[in-house]
C-alpha cells in the first residue's frame, strides 16, 4: 500500500514538472495594414476642375483635405462646385434657368512612390451632391435685385476615380493634374439626368502640408 501511495505521488511529481517545462504559446500578433510604427502626415488642397455640363464647358472649384499614414495612403474629405453659369434655357417655372451643381465625400488616395519627384497618385472620392435650377444670378446684380429663386432641385449619389500625376515642388508643397470620370446616380430634374452630369474630369491640385 506504501509503494503505492508513493508510486502515485512521483507519477504526479513527474507530471507537474513536466507541466511547468511546458512553454505557454504566445499569443499571435493580428494582421495589419501597417506593420510597425506609422508615420502621420497631412495636406491641404485648393483645386480648380475644368468638365462638362450638358455639353458645355464649366469651371468648378473645391478642394481636399486629408490625413495621410506611410506617405503612401490618404484618407480625408473633398468637394467641389460649379462656378460656370450653365444655361438650359426654358423650363415650367421660367425662360431663362441656370444649372448649379455641387458635391463632394470621403477621399481615399494611394500614392505607390512619393519620395520620388515626378510620380502617379490614384484618388478616389466618393459621396453626395445636389444639383438646381435657378435664375441668373449675373443679371440680378446688374439691375440691383440680389433675390435669388431656386426653381428645382435634387440629390444624388457620386463616385469619381482618378489617376493623377504629381510633381514634388518643395517638402511642403506638391503639385498635381488629375484627369477623372465622375459617375452620378439618382439625377432626376426636367432636363437633367445622370448622363448630364457624369462625364470625365481634369482637375488642377496645389497641395500644402506635410507629406
Amino acid at each position: 500500500m506504501l509503494k503505492t501511495a508513493f508510486s502515485f505521488l512521483l507519477l504526479l511529481a513527474c507530471m507537474a514538472t513536466a507541466w511547468a517545462q511546458t512553454e505557454v504559446p504566445t499569443a499571435k500578433e493580428p494582421e495589419v495594414l501597417f506593420q510597425g510604427e506609422v508615420n502621420h502626415g497631412f495636406y491641404l488642397a485648393p483645386s480648380l476642375q475644368l468638365t462638362r455640363f450638358h455639353d458645355k464647358s464649366g469651371f468648378m472649384v473645391g478642394g481636399r483635405a486629408a490625413w495621410l499614414m506611410n506617405h503612401k495612403v490618404a484618407i480625408g474629405l473633398a468637394g467641389y462646385g460649379l462656378t460656370t453659369q450653365t444655361n438650359i434655357g426654358e423650363i415650367e417655372e421660367t425662360n431663362n434657368a441656370f444649372l448649379q451643381v455641387g458635391y463632394g465625400g470621403a477621399l481615399l488616395e494611394y500614392i505607390p512612390e512619393p519620395d520620388k519627384l515626378f510620380h502617379l497618385t490614384f484618388p478616389l472620392m466618393v459621396g453626395l451632391g445636389g444639383a438646381a435650377y435657378t435664375d441668373n444670378f449675373s443679371d440680378n446684380q446688374n439691375t440691383g435685385n440680389y433675390s435669388y429663386e431656386v426653381y428645382d432641385t435634387d440629390a444624388f449619389m457620386v463616385v469619381e476615380p482618378g489617376v493623377q500625376a504629381e510633381l514634388n515642388l518643395a517638402r511642403f508643397m506638391r503639385l498635381g493634374l488629375t484627369f477623372s470620370y465622375r459617375f452620378t446616380h439618382g439625377v432626376s430634374l426636367p432636363k437633367t439626368s445622370d448622363k448630364d452630369l457624369s462625364t470625365a474630369a481634369l482637375t488642377l491640385t496645389a497641395k500644402f502640408g506635410r507629406f
